[in-house]
């Protein structure tokens, strides 16, 4: 196990013991702990984060799954569909929220403009919870659909001309025979969204602040509010074993379908219709699907490039009539420390996620120790609260907090779990004649001189994909940063661009055009890398690309 031991010994330091922790920690004053139930109510926003949840877990595999049959019917032009629909993956989730913001603002907004929403749904108690949960949906599509399809490109070409000479019709094919084959994949992207869902605290946050009153309020927002608003650790401590044990279940689950020899968890269903008919209807709601996921974006562009008088109009303008670039400039100008900081983080977090997953990843996959895959997939499903506050602790005692330090060393307990789950099924497929091969000329240094090199295409797709992710941390940056990068070495200051377009948010009701061009400019340079790993991933091929079920 030589090769698993630096990865075992971070994800006990900083995933084991800090979760573990957490529950230690509640013990500490029971008394101060449970005082929360009086003054919170704990019940609504526990049901609120499951509403929230569910709805994201549902919605975004059954759209998913739409779009993935489009895109797999689909002759020509499949990449493109792909790429468009994987758009909003690329965006931050605090980028997510600012353009939503403006595009739920009353008669202004133009989602409400053209679907005659005479309010904004993010400023009412009886509707804010489920406008959340649409931008999480929004948000969360993408990841259902690249499981989904992966799955779909799966099916042997065998099985597809066996249906084409039994005569089935496209529709009973994808009814009968696709669907139920892709039933795993399904319910696998069902339940991580469903605990990723459960642990966003982006958006909640970012959307409405958990208002108004409770009524948006979820778990994770509660935690950051208890902790770090009211100082109540206690009581944050609570909520926090609370959200630990309610994604416990979904994660065990999760692990379950891993393990499951079973083929199909889809029913099959007799849906005939003609070809023509199926094939119209569908690319009908896959282009509406669609036109919902790529026009925030263009929303975002559009408000940050155009001149403020353009803001606060009824109707909204919905075509560029000038540019206006200062809006982005500015944004820039204010955004370098804050880039430089997330670009750091993102490259040496990055680094370190590819150095300790991908050895026990091998190690792992060529000696059966698929535990060690199991444990990856329920760390990697944990929200982020449930591991805050230990690790608070520790950086403030050993005096990391406000330093690049922090999230460095903290982040990769999310992005090294996922990619040693990309790793461990990438290495299944891996040719054991390099092994054999290795062993008859005695070649040492494996790993490095055969294994690595032949890695290069999933290598490079996991370090694209955890830079990714590291560049779209908010809930981390905001408890263990305080302030900027000095522009000094050594350095002092670690918040993120994310925090960044955050403070945006504060001019909203003024300067949509600053708001727009902070998200932009929080997106814009991760959107590029993005594509260019979801593309890879995409090509679902040995070389350059992974796979997820």
């Amino acid at each position: 196990m030589r090769y698993s031991y630096p990865y075992l010994v971070y994800v006990s330091v900083f995933g084991i013991i800090p979760f573990l922790g957490a529950f230690v920690l509640l013990g500490v004053n029971l008394r101060s702990a449970f005082s929360i139930f009086d003054l919170v109510p704990v019940g609504e926003i526990v049901v609120n984060t499951l509403i929230f949840s569910f709805c994201t877990a549902l919605f975004s595999a059954i759209i998913g799954t739409i779009l993935a049959i489009t895109v797999d019917l689909v002759k020509r032009g499949s990449r493109l569909l792909s790429l468009l629909t994987m758009l909003p993956y690329t965006i931050p989730f605090t980028s997510s929220a600012l353009i939503w913001t403006i595009s739920l603002y009353g008669k202004y907004g133009w989602f409400s403009y053209i679907f005659h929403v005479p309010f904004d749904p993010l400023y009412l108690s009886t509707t804010s919870i489920w406008a959340v949960t649409g931008v999480s949906v929004w948000s969360s599509i993408p990841v259902s659909f690249l499981v989904i399809l992966s799955s779909l490109r799966s099916i042997p070409r065998e099985v597809r001309e066996a249906s084409l000479m039994d005569g089935l019709t496209i529709s009973q094919f994808y009814a009968k025979v696709a669907v139920p084959m892709i039933g795993k994949a399904f319910w696998i992207s069902f339940l991580l969204q469903f605990v990723l869902a459960m642990g966003n605290f982006d958006l909640p946050y970012v959307l409405t602040q958990g208002g108004p009153g409770y009524s948006s309020t979820t778990l994770p927002l509660l935690v950051f509010d208890e902790i770090f608003l009211t100082g109540n650790f206690s009581g944050g401590e609570v909520v926090a074993s609370i959200l630990g044990l309610m994604a416990t279940l979904p994660s065990l689950a999760l692990i379950f379908l891993f393990r499951s020899k079973r083929k199909k968890y889809l029913p099959s269903l007799n849906l005939r219709i003609p070809d023509p008919v199926f094939k119209g209807l569908l690319y009908a709601l896959s282009a509406f699907i669609l036109f919902l996921l790529d026009f925030p974006v263009y929303w975002m562009v559009l408000v940050a490039f155009r001149n403020a008088s353009l803001d606060f109009r009824a109707p909204p303008v919905l075509l560029p009539t000038q540019i206006t670039p200062s809006y982005f400039y500015t944004s820039i100008e204010g955004a370098v420390p804050y880039l430089i900081t997330s670009a750091v983080v993102g490259i040496l977090a990055s680094i370190f996620t590819v150095f300790v997953s991908l050895p026990a990843s091998y190690e792992a996959s060529r000696k059966g120790m698929s535990w060690m895959l199991f444990l990856s997939i329920y760390l990697y499903s944990l929200p982020a609260a449930s591991f805050i506050i230990p690790l608070y602790l520790l950086f403030t005692s050993i005096k990391l907090i406000n330093t690049w330090w922090a999230l460095i060393l903290s982040t990769p307990i999310f992005t090294a779990t996922f990619a040693t789950w990309i790793f461990y099924n990438f290495y299944l497929d891996f040719p054991r004649a390099y092994d054999d091969a290795a062993s008859v000329f005695g070649i040492k240094r494996k790993l490095t001189r055969l294994v690595i090199p032949l890695s290069r295409g999933a290598v490079f797709t996991v370090f694209l994909l955890s830079f990714v992710f590291n560049w779209h941390l908010l809930f981390y940056p905001l408890i263990f940063a305080d302030t900027p990068y000095n522009m000094k070495f050594p350095p002092e200051g670690a918040l993120t661009i994310t925090v960044y377009a955050l403070d945006a948010i504060g001019d909203q009701s003024l300067n949509w055009g600053l708001l727009a061009s902070s998200a932009l400019v929080a997106a814009l340079p991760v959107m590029v890398i993005t594509m260019i790993a979801v593309d890879r991933v995409l090509r679902g091929d040995q070389r350059s690309g992974v796979k997820f079920v």
